[in-house]
């Protein structure tokens, strides 16, 4: 039998770069005592075996050892240090994974486990349990006690807790997500997740997806993943400077449970407050069983609207319920259901205007933002002879309605010679002072205007990936991934009562449009390790995407004023792309690893809905970068003090930005050139006692573009030199954290 030229280089290339560590199944003397608690003794296996264990110490707490002594290999030690515990172990990527035995052996049988329980040491980053400290990747992990300790439910009070992670505001309830300083409108360019659905917002007129996101409170959460520098290569296009995920908490098969909790909090002198209920129930004791959550709360205003005249403006109400229901089918099969529902009715904009005190807002008209949003996912996961096979299926919907002051648009435009062509129909170049007056006049009467914009998104998604599951040199993942999203937008220009802000139903429309978009992406990837159980790793991916952009545009009443005219097309665009990944790493010792690493980002073009613009601005093409990064990731006294560092340089091409019609009327997107980013990232712990630990956030980010605007037509675009906007060149943060009672006892794992 011959190999393929391809396979055997491969095999040759593992060789080289990848030299085993010292033999697994070497004897080694061990001297750990019976009586020892568990969770200590796993510790000194570790320091004793030079093999890294994973498991959650709740798993142990309670339980104590037999004790091991002689010189003997590894597995037999640890299968001596677990008997009579109920727990077991399996070897997983070259490191121990201790777990819980769901039944009684049959006769014959090993009886693993078919999940790991090691909630809070394990993550998903690369789409496949690992361990953090062991991943290459910078990033930054949170378990839902960590986020329940530091109050942090709603993503504004979690991207605190996360210098480097920017959350800019894009209107009254909307939020743009960057990271690294990739900042640009389109596609996101920070992907958000939710268990394994990535989800994302509208284009409405602006085709703009990434200025908005679904953000359901962060209740009832297993584990938030913060995924710094590009992931296309598992994540999408969607994911050029980083990914968000986050993980709710599974129905548990073992128990029944439940949670009350409540909270209070004050503003500017007023009280809100928030109430969450959770219920475990197994219905088939270790086969299935489901998972209720409801959540409730209520900010507090503290925002004035001086022009208006009201106070206390800004209350908002969230509430939402999710359902989740899962079931061991066999050993090896897997089911997981679950459906999230959420409203938000925020009543008016929480930002201060322009030269004017932080709290006080000046605009002519009220913006509330009130939303719906439900998610349904199911997840199916089938353990092979050596491979896992998870396939997902999700659709989620989002019903919002828009509010936005275009009393300034009017304001701009009321003495424009051009609309007063357009609104008398006049056949002169110029109109005379009286038409000027009357045509003036007309837009005074529309003013204060608002948008009244209801939107509508509805998507669906599909994955299929399978993994290697087994013990050896090689890891990987390979899979296909398919969406289709379609939002429509009913843009309606409204005139507002001067007095109360709100729209004047009576006054009929200033203007009125739809724009309905259709996405359609599929994906092929994949990711392969050649070392997963070495020293010495390397890391190769690729993802393989084509996308489809279809967009719709009608004008039902035309606004004269901003001259809508233009606003009936039908287009269609086609793109593909590729991401690439090469990254190699090496662990010096046990407990520290460092990588280098190059990954490329990229995002289709598309064509921009807004009505008039010169041919040259009417498409935007695709942006792509490349990412070279070098990073270490640490821990020393005993794992008390912890360090994870990295250095990149993003070099973006073409970037995609939002630049504005002369008029300012009209947002649309071009391409603005080149752009580098430089940045360094650093997260360290100490543990100073076993109640007392503390630590620091840094995130060090110059952002600049490298060359001049690509057009320009349009305000608000730059020239070489010029710092991206919304990218703070520093970001920090210092946190401590003392625990009050009685400790449990900290595990190594």
């Amino acid at each position: 039998m011959s190999l393929h030229p391809i396979g055997a280089a491969i095999a040759c290339l593992s060789c080289v770069l990848l030299p085993g560590t010292a033999a697994a199944d070497a004897t080694r003397p061990y001297s750990i005592p019976a009586g020892l608690p568990l969770g200590q003794a796993l510790t000194r296996f570790s320091e004793q075996s030079d093999r890294d264990i994973l498991f959650k110490p709740d798993l142990v707490a309670g339980l104590r050892t037999g004790g091991v002594s002689g010189r003997m290999d590894a597995a037999a030690a640890l299968t001596a240090l677990l008997d009579g515990s109920g727990l077991i172990w399996r070897a997983f990527e070259g490191r121990y994974l201790v777990e819980r035995r769901r039944a009684p052996p049959a006769s014959g049988s090993e009886g693993v486990a078919a999940e790991a329980e090691v909630a809070g040491v394990m993550v998903t980053a690369l789409r496949r349990p690992t361990l953090e400290r062991l991943t290459p990747m910078s990033m930054r992990v949170f378990s839902g006690e960590d986020l329940t300790r530091a109050g942090a439910v709603t993503f504004d009070e979690a991207v605190d807790l996360m210098p480097g992670l920017i959350q800019t505001g894009t209107g009254t309830g909307r939020n743009r997500l960057s990271l690294r300083g990739v900042y640009g409108a389109g596609e996101a360019t920070t992907a958000l997740y939710y268990n394994e659905a990535p989800v994302t917002g509208p284009s409405g007129t602006t085709a703009d997806p990434g200025g908005s996101s679904p953000e359901f409170l962060l209740v009832d959460v297993a584990s938030l993943e913060l995924l710094r520098g590009p992931q296309g290569t598992l994540y999408g296009a969607g994911a050029m400077g980083g990914a968000l995920k986050v993980a709710f908490n599974r129905p548990d098969l073992t128990k029944m449970g439940g949670l009350v909790s409540a909270a209070l909090s004050t503003n500017a002198g007023q009280v809100g407050g928030g109430a969450t209920l959770v219920l475990n129930q197994p219905i088939v004791p270790d086969r299935i069983g489901l998972r209720l959550t409801a959540y409730r709360q209520d900010d507090p205003a503290y925002v004035d609207n001086a022009r208006l005249g009201r106070a206390r403006i800004n209350d908002n109400l969230v509430w939402g319920v999710r359902l989740g229901v899962r079931a061991d089918l066999s050993d090896n099969l897997t089911l997981d259901l679950s459906a999230a529902y959420q409203a938000n009715d925020l009543a008016d904009t929480s930002a201060g205007s322009a030269a004017a005190p932080g709290h006080v807002s000046r605009a002519y008209v009220r913006t509330p933002f009130d939303g719906e949003i439900a998610l349904y996912q199911g997840t199916v996961s089938w353990r092979g002879e050596g491979v896992m096979l998870v396939a997902n299926a999700a659709a989620y919907s989002w019903d919002s309605t828009r509010y936005i002051d275009y009393t300034g648009t009017l304001q701009t435009e009321r003495l424009n010679p051009e609309g007063c062509r357009r609104y008398l129909q006049a056949a002169t170049a110029l109109c005379t002072p009286a038409q000027l007056a009357t045509y003036a006049a007309y837009v005074d009467s529309r003013s204060p205007g608002l948008l009244y914009q209801p939107v509508q998104l509805n998507a669906e998604v599909q994955e299929l990936h399978l993994q290697s599951d087994t013990e050896g040199p090689i890891a990987w993942t390979a899979g296909l991934f398919r969406e289709v999203r379609d939002d429509v937008i009913d843009s309606q220009v409204l005139a507002a009562d001067p007095q109360t802000g709100l729209p004047r139903l009576d006054a009929g429309f200033t203007g009125r449009r739809i724009v309905d978009s259709r996405l359609t992406q599929r994906a092929v990837y994949g990711e392969v390790t050649l070392g997963a159980d070495r020293d010495t790793a390397l890391v190769l991916g690729a993802r393989r995407f084509e996308y489809e952009k279809q967009t719709r545009g009608a004008a039902l009443v035309v606004n004269v004023i901003s001259n809508t005219s233009d606003a009936n097309f039908r287009t269609r665009t086609r793109e593909g792309g590729w991401s690439l990944k090469a990254l190699v790493s090496h662990r010096f010792s046990p407990t520290t690893l460092g990588y280098v690493q190059a990954s490329q980002g990229f995002r289709p073009g598309g064509v921009n809905p807004a009505p008039g613009l010169p041919e040259n601005l009417s498409a935007y093409g695709a942006d792509s970068l490349w990412n070279y990064e070098i990073g270490m990731k640490g821990s020393w006294l005993g794992s008390r003090l912890t360090l994870d560092a990295a250095l990149y340089t993003i070099e973006w091409q073409d970037m995609q930005y939002t630049a504005n019609s002369a008029n300012g009327a009209f947002s649309f997107i071009t391409n603005v050139g080149k752009a580098r980013v430089n940045g360094l990232e650093a997260d360290a712990a100490l543990w100073l006692s076993p109640v007392l630990r503390g630590g620091a956030n840094l995130a060090l980010t110059d952002a600049v573009l490298t060359s001049d605007q690509a057009s320009a037509d349009g305000a608000g675009l730059g020239s070489a030199g010029d710092r991206l906007p919304a990218v703070p060149p520093l970001a920090a943060r210092g946190w401590l954290e003392r625990q009050i009672g009685s400790a449990p006892g900290r595990e190594r794992g």
